[in-house]
């Protein structure tokens, strides 16, 4: 099926759906207020191929399987206990839920459990939790770079924020969202026992009540420490990487190593650094006007310290978006419209040390900046087994030590969101991206290899059943990246309060 017929398809499944129209307010599921809200979902996927389409399982927080058919349980509950209005006293939220895929290659997965103590604007959470990462529309967005929720979360310890917390000797001029955090990665048969270390500083510059503010700051993600059967000395020593103390002060500041004969470490850090550093420096501007609201952001992508100082430009994702609340009205609204360039061509030049940055790979952690099979950061970065099997041999030099074969990558990425009368809520993203390998490994396509992916979901809630929900969506993969495919998804889901 090509993308006229794909567009066609989905305007005439609007269209059937309009006719249902009445006045409703979506429902957003946050929990705010004491008690515990449970929810449960079954989906199933039916696909032209074997593989599901990039927009059904991508940004998915690693739920949705690679594979096709596909059916999909989720349960899950979240509860709060105390007043989340009284800043001086402490609330407690915890969450779970667990996911099945029954597929040729069935699997368990459990996206979030975790326990938190809040306190004003504090925050102190440990397990794995549901998150994005860094300045970016989060609604709409092709994914934050190096957070963006495609993969399942990874336990963690972490202290900070939950939102932006006003500097009062400022008289909330700048309020600050940061946090600090270790954990735990989920072990393979390439690297087992590797730590997290993650850290990230935001400032907004700005009173809440000012029509403009400003917005800054920058993540850092380090993969350090863990063992590796597939590593020689030269990589490692023994196959173990160093994780003492002095392993995790080069993770919280990436200095240089300066002997490799002690704690563990090799020549390969005392060329490069210990872990596999890597972040974002973002930057944003939001505008408030009458009836709407627009945010311009900048994600910039770093891992090494020609990325912090910019030599890599101008690489980078690039996002706009404008939202409004919705109105009293008898037809459809558009609620939110998203824009997205990124490009990833650049990486600093092609000459190593101070160039080839190779994003989101690293000769010691083989697996890439990934977890349980996903991607951390922005999907468009690819492994070699997501593309379609014609590429499975494009993966640049030392392919042995690579799970990553596509981190060159220029991106178009539009998104809107709207809603009928009767609370029946519509998503499409439309995606065009080139695809050029990595660094040395360009793709034997003039401009790379082109792919469009494409997505139309439609939600029902149904009022009278009293939390009860129905969701349609249709997705597609036509180019040459990907193996070309058109699925459809239904998913049943319900939800309330115990």
């Amino acid at each position: 099926m090509n993308t006229r017929l794909f567009v066609f398809v989905s305007l005439c499944l609007l269209a059937q759906l309009s006719a249902w129209a009445q006045f409703n307010r979506p429902v957003y599921d946050t929990v705010t207020t004491q008690g515990i809200r449970y929810k449960a979902e079954l989906s199933g996927i039916a696909s032209s191929s074997s593989r599901t389409p990039f927009w059904l399982r991508s940004n998915q927080f690693g739920t949705v399987p690679l594979e096709s058919p596909a059916g999909i349980v989720s349960l899950g509950a979240t509860g709060l206990w105390g007043d989340a209005t009284q800043n001086r006293k402490p609330y407690f939220k915890a969450s779970v839920e667990a996911v099945g895929n029954a597929t040729r290659h069935s699997r368990f997965v459990l996206p979030e459990a975790y326990a938190a103590i809040r306190l004003g604007h504090g925050e102190l959470y440990v397990g794995r939790r549901k998150e994005i990462n860094g300045i970016t529309d989060t609604l709409l967005t092709s994914g934050s770079y190096a957070w963006s929720g495609n993969a399942v979360p990874i336990t963690q310890i972490r202290i900070g924020t939950k939102d932006y917390a006003p500097l009062k000797f400022t008289k909330d001029l700048i309020a600050v969202n940061a946090f600090f955090s270790h954990g735990w990665f989920t072990n393979t048969d390439s690297l087992q026992n590797v730590y997290l270390h993650a850290k990230a500083l935001y400032v907004r510059i700005g009173k809440p009540s000012w029509k403009v503010r400003f917005y800054g700051g920058m993540s850092h993600y380090v993969q350090w420490g863990g063992y590796s059967p597939y590593l020689n000395n030269s990589l490692s020593n023994k196959g173990y990487l160093p994780s003492d103390w002095n392993a995790y002060k080069k993770a919280l500041w990436p200095s240089a190593v300066d002997d490799e004969n002690t704690g563990g470490f090799t020549a390969f850090d005392t060329a490069n650094r210990s872990g596999n550093h890597l972040g974002s420096i973002d930057l944003a501007l939001e505008v408030n006007l009458s009836k709407s609201n627009l945010l311009f952001y900048i994600q910039r992508p770093w891992e090494d310290m020609s990325g912090v100082v910019f030599g890599n430009l101008p690489d980078g994702l690039y996002g706009f978006r404008w939202k409004k609340p919705l109105t009293q009205s008898s037809g459809f609204q558009i609620a939110q419209f998203t824009a997205e360039f990124m490009t990833t061509m650049n990486q600093s030049g092609p000459k190593y040390p101070k160039g080839n940055d190779d994003y989101f790979h690293n000769y010691q952690y083989i697996d890439g900046w990934t977890h349980q099979q996903r991607i951390v950061g922005t999907p468009f970065v690819t492994r070699w087994m997501d593309a379609s099997p014609r590429w499975y041999n494009l993966r640049g030099p030392f392919k042995n030590f690579s799970m990553i074969s596509n981190n060159r990558v220029q991106l178009l990425h539009l998104a809107a969101v709207g809603y009928f009368p009767s609370g029946i809520s519509v998503r499409a993203l439309a995606s065009q991206s080139w695809n050029s390998g990595r660094p040395y490994s360009a793709a034997p396509l003039p401009g790379g290899a082109k792919q469009f992916s494409g997505l139309v979901e439609v939600v029902v809630p149904q009022g009278k059943w009293g939390g009860l929900e129905w969701k349609a969506t249709l997705a597609l993969d036509k180019g040459e990246w990907l193996t070309s495919s058109l699925a459809g998804m239904l998913t049943i889901r319900k939800s309330g309060w115990f």
